[in-house]
């Protein structure tokens, strides 16, 4: 790799600019790890340093390991991937009269119909101490008052909520616990001795804890960690182990050592099956990964993001190499610090890129408030804020970050200074909306749907939440 020197100042740089309190790297080729970059801390209380054995939260990347576990059911004539979900797990209802049809391929693909956990559910499910053997059955069980939001197999949508229920499959099938079925026939194979779907496995002193801006960067001292939601954001892990386990995803089961699955299967999992028209790394969905390319160059991915952590996974099947990043903050530098990366692994030169307003809009908030913050966002509209870029998304995420942190009240300021800022974002409408719905104020809710639907009538989902707001006492 010729730039190894430069991606480290390149990736030092981001984190200094974006304020990431620690970041941890890997790279291989050819069957080795390559590289390893290690910038930051563990936590900004301890000040740790960050090593590639520090301990993760991978989030959606989880995923990935799920997609594996069920294709080695495939391959032991467990499981079949076009049969109904409901075959194994009986107890498995929706309030949907078409919940029958969906099979285990359309879960694994995300086109099941089966809707997402929407920021306010997850906060109730993280806040309920529901973390024993039964937790997985339970949930899958809860949703029986669900609808689908499309018919099976009709096209994408990203649901954590059906991998939640894939994950009571395995344990059903495999007459076991999830998390164990996971650690001895996933990771330990695949070399991962440190990695755990449970915290209490986890190596003490080695954690990265996550962290969130709110507005300033702070440790997420809210709850964490549900294991109902396990399989589909709660693996923990490090660069070290995750380095393993792309060297084991590249060789595809061509080599018996190590082996978790056929290339049959690899094959499978990496063949398209509904389109994402996500470019670049998102074009398609196989079963549990993202197919896409970058310069070029074919990608297997998936990332991670939620509650202070941010995550990547991405190998370049073709040329036998890939990469892993991990950080303990919720951030949209993920994608600046991926582009560099991935650059650095093509032998391009990495760039730093440039830094969202919010950074320095956060800062501003921090020391003065929204109205310091209104007044940072001129001052950078007329200086032509070169150095940063803009966009609706980036305040929407730190709202959700202090949601995430119990700051609701700053949350619904965050959201109407982006309303503001940005007034044909639907999506600000939308969060800011459930907010005071959630605080039951429900005519303001009403207003705010209102001023969405004039700016797109017909908007489905603020069609719907205004149904269900005006219904509310």
């Amino acid at each position: 790799m010729r730039y190894k020197k430069e991606l480290d100042s390149v990736l030092a740089k981001i984190v200094a600019l974006w304020g990431i309190p620690g970041l941890s790297v890997g790279m291989v080729a050819g069957g080795e790890i390559m590289h390893a970059c290690n910038i930051g801390v563990q936590s900004l209380e301890t000040g740790t340093p960050v090593a590639s054995s520090s301990i993760f939260c991978l989030a959606s990347i989880s995923k990935c390991f799920v997609a594996s576990a069920v294709m080695q059911l495939v391959e032991r004539g467990w499981v079949d991937l076009d049969a109904p979900l409901v075959r194994f797990l009986p107890y498995f209802k929706l309030d949907d009269e078409r919940y029958p049809q969906i099979t285990i391929r359309q879960v694994l693909s995300h086109t099941s119909g089966l809707p997402d956990i929407d920021e306010f559910e997850y906060r109730d499910l993280l806040s309920r101490p529901d973390d024993d053997d039964g937790a997985a059955e339970r949930f899958a069980r809860s949703l029986s008052g669900r609808r689908l939001v499309h018919a099976p197999g009709e096209k994408f949508l990203y649901s954590n909520l059906g991998y939640d229920v894939l994950g009571d499959l395995i344990a059903k099938v495999s007459g076991g616990t999830f998390e164990a079925y996971l650690r001895q026939n996933i990771l330990l194979p695949a070399g991962m001795a440190d990695s755990s779907y449970l915290p209490a496995d986890l190596a003490p002193g080695r954690q990265a804890v996550p962290h969130l801006r709110m507005p300033g960067m702070a440790v997420n001292r809210a709850p964490a960690y549900a294991r109902a939601d396990g399989p589909a954001s709660f693996l923990y892990s490090t660069a070290d182990d995750m380095c393993r386990w792309a060297i084991t995803c590249l060789d595809r089961g061509r080599r018996p050592v190590g082996r978790i699955l056929t290339p049959a299967s690899y094959a499978r999992m990496w063949s398209p099956a509904a389109r994402r028209d996500s470019p670049p790394l998102r074009e398609e969905m196989g079963l549990g990964w993202n197919l896409g390319h970058f310069e070029g160059q074919r990608t297997i991915s998936h990332g991670g993001a939620g509650l202070g952590w941010s995550s990547l996974l991405v190998l370049l099947p073709d040329l036998d190499r890939g990469a892993v990043i991990l950080f303990n903050a919720e951030d949209a530098a993920i994608h600046l610090i991926s582009r560099a990366v991935l650059r650095a692994l093509l032998d391009l030169e990495p760039q730093a890129g440039s830094v969202s307003f919010m950074v320095p809009l956060s800062q501003a908030m921090q020391q003065g408030g929204i109205g310091a913050a209104r007044a940072r966002y001129a001052e950078l509209k007329e200086s032509g804020g070169n150095e940063f870029f803009f966009n609706e998304y980036q305040l929407i995420d730190l709202g959700l970050n202090m949601l995430n942190a119990g700051k609701v009240g700053e949350s619904i300021a965050t959201l109407e200074l982006n309303i503001d800022l940005f007034p044909q974002s639907l999506d600000s409408y939308i969060f800011l909306a459930k907010l005071h719905l959630r605080k039951g104020e429900c005519s303001l809710a009403t207003k705010i749907l209102r001023r969405a639907l004039e700016r797109e009538p017909g908007n489905p989902e603020a069609t719907d939440l205004l149904a269900q707001v005006e219904g509310c006492p």
